[in-house]
């Protein structure tokens, strides 16, 4: 049987079948015991749809008891549990994920399976192309995504019609499905019938070009990806990426949607990608992402800042060692030796200077005396005229006693903590990163 060869890879598995009641999600679940998967099915009942919506979880309740297939449950009134700005789908499909994902830890599935078909992935296909989607968006859904397993994307919805029919199973009606009142169901029961009359066989064209395009996408993920390694550096302000000479817009487009899932900013969309894309054409620039989150373009990086504040002052040990947890560790031991010129991360500095100094990174009031000046500057200026770029100014390592900065970390010291006999210091600042 056909479609009995598309669940096999569920063979032997431990599955979680998303059971609704409708006639896809009964279908799957039927060929996925009939090809030997272990399974267990969760069922979530929204609120939305009333006593329809109860008729359809004792529905559930009677079939898997029918086949003696654990069921497990669980229930929400989804327009009480929606977010700021969410609409009524979004809530719906954000509470049954997280229902199905506790559902597969608590038995251990290594699987969701999802009862999406081709009809499913035509109409996906088609929304995110009239929104504008890129590439990675008409390359529609895959087979297996992660933890989400949905073998019948390559199956009509009338074969799996045709096959309860057969078996003579009866399924639960949506009848929310046959109102075109979501841009779906307007798909669904007004365009997709006009577009099959017009072009007969346009489904599973639709579905061949879905294909070819997830092949493109994860071609050019890889060149996305090898292009991320070359260019990326992280530390304890965030992550951020040489933006000079970025070469093909295909690959950069990629690389920046990349970027938002490493630096957990799943929310962002294809506006945002495409703003951080235009990021690496000025000499600088700052946009808002989601979450709270920004990116800015500074020097020839592009920045991509932690929303965390960096750590709290540390007390500097003489001798021994100090540490700002998740930024640095400064070294300091008894020097004989003279000034240390080629590492900006080692400094020889006066014992006398240094007495009751703290590490810590800058504040409001921070001032230096820079190296062979007789006036004092602010810190805030002293980094601009050194060009450190701004994402880095608020994480950049400092050795101070009150306000006055002895050591900017990698930039420069003071005229005060320069050698002039007496006890010297050497201080090693490694970073965390390192």
């Amino acid at each position: 049987m056909d479609l009995l060869r598309r669940v096999e890879k569920a063979r032997g598995r431990r599955v979680l079948s998303a059971l609704s009641g409708g006639a896809d999600s009964v279908a799957l679940t039927l060929l996925l015991i009939k090809a030997g998967a272990e399974v267990t099915c969760a069922h979530f009942e929204h609120g939305i749809r009333g006593a329809d919506s109860l008729r359809d979880r004792d529905f559930c309740r009677a079939f898997c008891k029918e086949l003696h297939v654990p069921l497990l449950e669980d229930s929400a009134r989804v327009p009480e549990n929606r977010m700021p700005g969410e609409g009524l789908e979004q809530a719906a499909r954000r509470l049954r994920y997280r229902f199905l994902r506790r559902a597969k830890e608590s038995v251990g599935a290594e699987w969701i399976a999802l009862a999406h078909h081709m009809d499913d992935q035509a109409e996906t296909v088609l929304m995110h192309l009239l929104r504008g989607s890129g590439l990675a968006g008409v390359a529609g859904m895959r087979e297996l995504s992660g933890d989400l397993y949905r073998p019948l994307l390559g199956v009509r919805k009338r074969e799996l019609l045709e096959y309860l029919e057969e078996l003579g199973q009866s399924y639960c009606q949506d009848t929310s499905n046959l109102v075109p009142d979501t841009p779906r169901n307007l798909l669904r029961l007004r365009v997709m019938p006009e577009l099959e009359s017009a072009y007969p066989g346009c489904v599973e064209a639709i579905a061949r070009f879905s294909a070819q395009a997830d092949r493109d996408e994860a071609f050019f993920d890889a060149l996305a990806e090898n292009w991320l390694s070359e260019r990326m550096e992280t530390g304890a302000y965030g992550m951020r990426v040489l933006a000079q000479d970025p070469g093909a817009q295909a690959i950069v487009s990629r690389a920046m949607r990349q970027l938002c899932r490493r630096a957990q900013i799943p929310e962002a969309e294809s506006r945002h990608v495409c703003a951080l894309a235009g990021l690496l054409d000025v000499p600088r620039g700052k946009i808002e992402l989601p979450g709270g989150r920004f990116a800015e373009r500074a020097g020839n990086w592009l920045y991509f800042p932690v929303a965390s504040p960096p750590p709290e002052p540390v007390r500097l040990v003489l001798p021994g060692e100090s540490e700002l947890p998740g930024l640095c560790r400064v070294h300091a031991r008894d020097w004989e030796g003279g000034p240390v010129r080629n590492d900006p991360f080692r400094q020889a500095l006066s014992y006398e200077a240094l007495k009751g100094a703290v590490l810590r990174t800058r504040r409001a009031g921070d001032w230096i005396q820079p190296l062979g000046m007789e006036g004092k500057k602010l810190l805030s200026d002293y980094l601009i005229d050194r060009l450190v770029d701004r994402p880095l100014r608020d994480w950049t390592p400092l050795i101070a006693v009150g306000n006055e900065i002895l050591w900017v970390v990698g930039v420069g010291i003071s005229q005060k903590a320069r050698l002039l006999g007496g006890r010297a210091v050497l201080l090693h600042c490694i970073f965390s990163d390192q």
